[in-house]
C-alpha cells in the first residue's frame, strides 16, 4: 500500500515537472519581439541598408511579408496573386504582356530566357556593360548558345550603339540573324544605365525578327522602361530592388510575340523554369481560380501586391516614380561632386538613377570607408567588377528610401562627406607638418649660414688687425 502511494506521488511529481517545463516560456530569440534580426537593441539603431539591393522596405510591405501563414489555395492568396499579375502590367507599361511570378532570385530569369526562348546553337547578342552581363552570357553558354558580346573598352562606359547596330545588320545580311538580343538595363557592378530606348529602336529596324530581352534586375520600376511602346519582348527582375519587396521572387513579363515562340513543354530543357508549365497557373490566378504547379512563396506574394500598389500610388504613377528616382540621382551626384568624389561611370548621364558607383578618395580603401559608414548607421557595398573592384564602392538609392525617407539619403551623404573631409583634413595636416619641417630646416640652414658668415667676418677682422700691427 505504502509502495503504491509512493509510486503514485512520484508519478504526480514527474507529471508536474513535465507540465511546468511545457508551460515555461521559450527563451527570447534575437529575431523576435522588439529586437530585430541582427541583434540590434531596437529598430532605430539598426544600420540602414543602402547597397544595390536588397534595400530598405516599407513597414507595410514588411507587415505583409511577416503575416500569418496561408495555404497556397487560400482565397486571399489567390486574390493577392491575381492582383499582382494585373499590377505588373501597369508597372511595365504593357496592356497585353504575360507576367510570371516564380519563387527564386532574378538569376532564375536567365534560365527562363535561355530554356524557353532559345534552343541549343541559337545565336545571342549580349550588350555587355559589366560583370552581370558577363554572367548572363555564361548562362546562355551553359545551354549551348553561341554568344557574341558587345562591350565598351573602358569599365564604366556604355557599349557603343553603332557596334550593336553593325552586329545586327551583318548577321541579318549573312542569313545568320541573332535569335535574341540581350540588354542589361543597369549592370549592378558598374552602375552603367543602358541606352535602352535607342537600343530597342536599333534592334527593331536592323533585325525585326530578333527578340529583345532586358535583364532589369537592377533597373525594373525605377528606370524608364516602356514595354509596349519600345517593343520589348521579355523582362526579368527580382523583387528586392526598386520594386521594394524582400528577396525571393523572380518577376518576369513576356510579350505575346515571345510567348508564341515558346515551344511545347516537352521541348524545354528545364523543369522548374518551364514557362509552359507556369502559364496556366498564372492564367488561373489572374482569373481568381486556385491552381498548382509548385508551392508559391505565399507571404512574399502578399508583400509584392503591397509593394506594387505603393509604387503606383506615387504622385504621377509610374511617371512620378521614374521622376523621383531621376531627381534623387541628380541631387546625389551634385553633392558627390561638391565633396570632390568621382564616379566610376564616365559621366552622370550614363549612370543609373538607382545606384551610384563612387571612386575611393586618394589613399583610401574599403577598409577606411565601409566600416566607418556602418558605425554611423549606413551599410553600403564594396566594388564588384573584377577589373577594378578595389577602386570604388557602391551606394543604392531606390524604393522606400527615395520616396518616403529622403532624409536618410541626406544624412548618409553628410556622413560620407564628413568621411571625405576627414581624409582631406589628414592630407592638409600632413602638408602643414611637412611645411613646418621644411620651415625648421630652412631656419636651421639660415642660422648655420649666419654663424658661418659671422665666423668669416671675425676671421677677416683678425687678419686686418694683424696687417695693421705689421705696418705700424
Amino acid at each position: 500500500m505504502l509502495r503504491t502511494c509512493m509510486l503514485s506521488a512520484e508519478r504526480g511529481l514527474r507529471a508536474g515537472m513535465l507540465l511546468r517545463k511545457a508551460l515555461r516560456p521559450y527563451p527570447p530569440s534575437r529575431g523576435y519581439g522588439s529586437q530585430p534580426i541582427g541583434g540590434y537593441q531596437n529598430e532605430s539603431v539598426r544600420p540602414k541598408l543602402f547597397i544595390p539591393g536588397p534595400v530598405e522596405f516599407s513597414p507595410e510591405v514588411l507587415q505583409a511579408a511577416g503575416s500569418g501563414a496561408r495555404a497556397h489555395t487560400d482565397s486571399t492568396l489567390i486574390e493577392d496573386f491575381g492582383k499582382s499579375i494585373e499590377l505588373l502590367r501597369k508597372v511595365f507599361l504593357s496592356s497585353s504582356a504575360q507576367p510570371f511570378i516564380l519563387s527564386g532570385s532574378g538569376v532564375l530569369g536567365w534560365d527562363a530566357v535561355a530554356c524557353n526562348l532559345l534552343q541549343k546553337g541559337d545565336r545571342v547578342l549580349q550588350v555587355n556593360s559589366g560583370f552581370f552581363s558577363t554572367r548572363f552570357e555564361d548562362a546562355y553558354k551553359q545551354y549551348g548558345m553561341q554568344v557574341t558580346s558587345v562591350a565598351p573598352k573602358v569599365v564604366g562606359a556604355r557599349p557603343l550603339n553603332e557596334e550593336v547596330e553593325r552586329e545586327l545588320e551583318t548577321a541579318k545580311n549573312t542569313s545568320r540573324p541573332y535569335k535574341l538580343i540581350s540588354i542589361t538595363g543597369v549592370d549592378t557592378s558598374t552602375g552603367v544605365l543602358a541606352d535602352l530606348r535607342a537600343l530597342c529602336h536599333i534592334a527593331r529596324i536592323a533585325s525585326p525578327d530578333t527578340l529583345i530581352v532586358v535583364d532589369a534586375v537592377c533597373s525594373a520600376a525605377g528606370e524608364e522602361l516602356r514595354m509596349d511602346e519600345w517593343g520589348i519582348d521579355f523582362v526579368l527582375t527580382g523583387s528586392q530592388k526598386a520594386i521594394g519587396v524582400p528577396p525571393g521572387l523572380c518577376v518576369m513579363i513576356c510579350s505575346q510575340r515571345a510567348l508564341a515562340r515558346i515551344p511545347d513543354k516537352s521541348a524545354i530543357p528545364n523543369y522548374f523554369a518551364n514557362l509552359r508549365s507556369w502559364l496556366p497557373i498564372m492564367e488561373s490566378y489572374e482569373g481568381r481560380k486556385p491552381s498548382y504547379f509548385a508551392t508559391p512563396a505565399v507571404n512574399l506574394v502578399g508583400a509584392l501586391r503591397v509593394g506594387l500598389e505603393q509604387l503606383l500610388e506615387t504622385p504621377g504613377g509610374m511617371e512620378g516614380y521614374f521622376k523621383v528616382h531621376r531627381e534623387t540621382k541628380e541631387k546625389i551626384h551634385q553633392k558627390l561632386s561638391s565633396a570632390g568624389l568621382q564616379l566610376l561611370t564616365e559621366s552622370s548621364n550614363v549612370s543609373s538613377n538607382l545606384l551610384s558607383c563612387i571612386r575611393y578618395p586618394q589613399g583610401k580603401s574599403a577598409a577606411d570607408i565601409l566600416p566607418a559608414m556602418k558605425q554611423r548607421g549606413w551599410i553600403i557595398a564594396a566594388g564588384l567588377h573584377p577589373a577594378c573592384a578595389g577602386e570604388y564602392f557602391r551606394v543604392g538609392h531606390m524604393g522606400y528610401s527615395v520616396t518616403k525617407r529622403p532624409e536618410w539619403i541626406d544624412k548618409l551623404l553628410d556622413d560620407l562627406r564628413w568621411k571625405t573631409r576627414e581624409g582631406k583634413r589628414d592630407e592638409r595636416r600632413e602638408e602643414r607638418e611637412e611645411a613646418k619641417r621644411e620651415g625648421k630646416g630652412k631656419q636651421g640652414r639660415e642660422r648655420r649660414r649666419g654663424n658661418k658668415e659671422e665666423e668669416i667676418g671675425r676671421s677677416s677682422a683678425g687678419g686686418q688687425a694683424d696687417e695693421d700691427e705689421v705696418s705700424r
